[in-house]
């Protein structure tokens, strides 16, 4: 068991929402208590990098040595926006449903229950991973527990490569030699990254000791709010590794290369394990593709966690069916649903909807007990995008 599940808010109107859903779902036996922390420094953007170091210092300063020995925390950055995914801006990616009837938090809490807390060193530590990613820890893999920091890698193609920090390892030692941050396919060529099968090593969550932890807070800078936006992979792992690349922080602006330099200065330090999970052990949630990409019946999502599929209709009423890639949620009333699509908080009332495909449609409630419907193509980035407000004063039929 956790003795503490941390989830990270980037504001307190943030903050207050997901303690809104944690009232909701129940996790009492996967940790001893769980916390919603929002970042430290008001207006400024300081990241998942920004926002661990807060966190371990807060730990740190309120737990004596003796409290954390051999106790775990689990680290969930949970404080975006969900720009990609606007349905879950409201309430959060690390709440958002799956086929299972369940969240990621509790799907992601049940994994690690049953296939990661007993892989990790006896020591104490805190355990940091991301809000919209599902890990498969199935590996008989254990971990050496004389170590600083453990990293879960994932073989993945060169192509996801190119978006995640990529491992390089010594052909002699099969140790870490150095990590490459979204490398393009020439630099891992150029690195060594690529494996004989035309593979790569990738990053998603990993372990630290608070014993290594306690080495942050022995700089200046780390005992005071973090000013600037640092990344935990980017700006944790590249200095890790038996010949690092440090070019990377010459390249930064003074304040951040400042804070870069320090990072480097105790990461590489760092006696570094990776335990590899092998293909088909990392599952990302971050856009509508891949959402209804990892719902499909046939998804490596669901051949790698087969009992996590109940149904793509969670939480309806009177909608007794839907193709299967699409993803239909507290929705009610006769809605006739198109391929590839996402409904979420949709009541057709005494209507007969039908929707298109390749289609977000969602309701959010706002103030008063006033609600806005939003309807764009599934493949739109929203992120990207800005758009002109049209307001709608009747109900229309979607043809």
């Amino acid at each position: 068991m956790w003795r503490n599940i941390i989830l990270t808010a980037g504001s307190d109107a943030q903050n207050q929402v997901f303690s809104r859903q944690l009232n909701e779902i129940s996790i009492e036996k996967f940790t001893e208590k769980i916390e919603i922390v929002t970042d430290e420094s008001s207006g400024n953007r300081i990241g998942s990098g920004g926002a661990t170091i807060g966190v371990i210092r807060n730990s740190l300063e309120n737990a004596t040595d003796e409290e954390l020995e051999n106790t775990k925390t689990l680290l969930v950055h949970s404080g975006g926006l969900s720009q990609r995914m606007p349905h879950l801006s409201g309430y959060g990616k690390v709440f958002s449903l799956l086929t299972n009837h369940k969240t990621i938090l509790e799907t992601k809490l049940n994994i690690y229950k049953n296939d990661l807390f007993e892989k990790l060193p006896h020591s104490g530590g805190i355990m940091i991973t991301a809000s919209d990613v599902i890990e498969n820890m199935e590996t008989e893999l254990r971990v050496d527990s004389d170590v600083d920091v453990v990293i879960f890698a994932h073989v993945s193609s060169v192509e996801v490569g190119s978006q995640h920090g990529v491992f390089v390892m010594d052909k002699k030692s099969n140790k870490l030699k150095r990590v490459l941050q979204k490398p393009s396919i020439e630099e891992m060529n150029r690195e060594g990254a690529i494996r004989e099968d035309g593979t790569v090593l990738t990053d998603s969550c990993f372990f630290m000791t608070w014993k290594f932890s306690k080495r942050l807070l022995e700089n200046e800078l780390f005992k005071e709010p973090i000013t600037e936006e640092l990344c935990c992979y980017g700006d944790f792992m590249r200095p890790m590794g038996s010949d690092p690349k440090l070019d990377y922080i010459e390249n930064s602006s003074s304040k951040l290369a400042e804070y870069r330099k320090a990072l480097a200065e105790i990461f590489r330090t760092a006696k570094v394990e990776i335990c590899v999970l092998g293909e088909k052990s990392f599952f990302h949630f971050g856009t509508y593709h891949e959402y209804i990409e990892n719902i499909l019946p046939n998804s490596d999502y669901l051949e790698a966690f087969p009992r996590e599929f109940k149904s793509n209709v969670v939480f309806c009423n009177g909608i007794r069916n839907s193709p299967e890639s699409s993803f239909v949620e507290y929705s009610s009333g006769a809605i006739q649903i198109g391929d590839y699509s996402v409904v979420s908080g949709i009541d057709a009332g005494d209507l007969k909807l039908k929707l298109p495909s390749h289609t977000l449609i969602f309701t959010m409630a706002l103030k008063e007990k006033k609600y806005v419907t939003i309807i764009v193509k599934i493949d739109e980035d929203i992120k990207k995008n800005r758009y002109g407000v049209h307001q709608f004063s009747k109900r229309v039929k979607l043809e």
